[in-house]
Formats: C-alpha cells, structure tokens, sequence
C-alpha cells in the first residue's frame, strides 16, 4: 500500500455556523417562498415530461433573463403539466401524489441559465415552487444580443 493520502477531500458535516466575533451559533434557516402578490406578477414555466427529463432541458424551457426587466421573477413550479392519461398518473393520484421535477433540477437550471437568488419551497397553498430573479442591471438592446457583446 502506498504512503500518500488520497487527493479526495473528505466529507464534512453539515452544521451551523458561528456569527462573526465568536457569537452565538446560528442555524441556517429554510427559503421563504416569494409573498403571493410577487408570485401573481411572476412569470410562470410550466414544465412537461419531456421538458423535465434533464437540466438541460429544463434550461431550454426557461426565458433569458438579459430579455426580462431587471427584477423579474420567474416560477417553475414542481408539478409536471397534465399531458394526458397515464397508469402511472392514475395510480399517483389514487394516492394523492403528483408527478414532479426534483428542486435540485429546478434550481440548477435557473442558476445555469443566469439567475440570481434561486430558492424553492413550498408556498402557503403547500405548492412546491421553485423560483429566481432576473439579474440587476442594465437590459441588453436586441443589437447588443444579435452581435453577442
């Protein structure tokens, strides 16, 4: 066997974290869905099976945020559009289920698509959200997009 140690880092823990100055210890707290007038003005993605196969296709679903208003907010909610009839979705909905886009995809496609403060957690209606906002700053003219500067 060899001497060396490994280059893979081993897994820390998940804990909380001291404040600043050797304070008390904070918890992390869970995301806090957007209030329910900012989800009316939102712009919603609705997602399909097909749509939800991948964070690829995800992204694809998803509106450039350079051709939203600075500050817009965008929802994909976590339930799959109804596409048609389906054993599988007969059988969930016996049962009260939904079929669903995990958060983590969700998330990742707003983040890669270039998206700030991303978050997902369920509203007061228990709906499964997923949502960020389009970046601060200046809106980029057709021009500039065509020619890609």
């Amino acid at each position: 066997m060899s001497d060396r140690k490994s280059s893979i880092p081993a897994p820390r823990a998940s804990r909380p974290t001291p404040a600043r100055d050797d304070g008390p210890l904070r918890a992390r707290i869970t995301a806090r869905p957007p209030s329910a007038e900012q989800r009316a003005g939102a712009t919603k993605v609705v997602l399909r099976d097909d749509d939800a196969a991948s964070v690829a296709a995800v992204m694809a679903k998803l509106p450039d945020p350079a051709s939203l208003p600075p500050g817009t907010l965008v929802i994909v909610p976590g339930e799959i559009a109804k596409a048609g009839r389906s054993l599988a979705r007969s059988v969930l909905a016996v049962f009260g289920h939904t079929k669903s886009v995990p958060r983590a995809r969700r998330c990742s496609a707003l983040v890669a698509r270039g998206f700030v403060d991303v978050g997902a957690a369920e509203d007061e209606t228990r709906t499964d959200i997923a949502w960020g906002y389009a970046a601060p700053g200046e809106k980029m003219s057709e021009q500039q997009a065509s020619e890609g500067t």
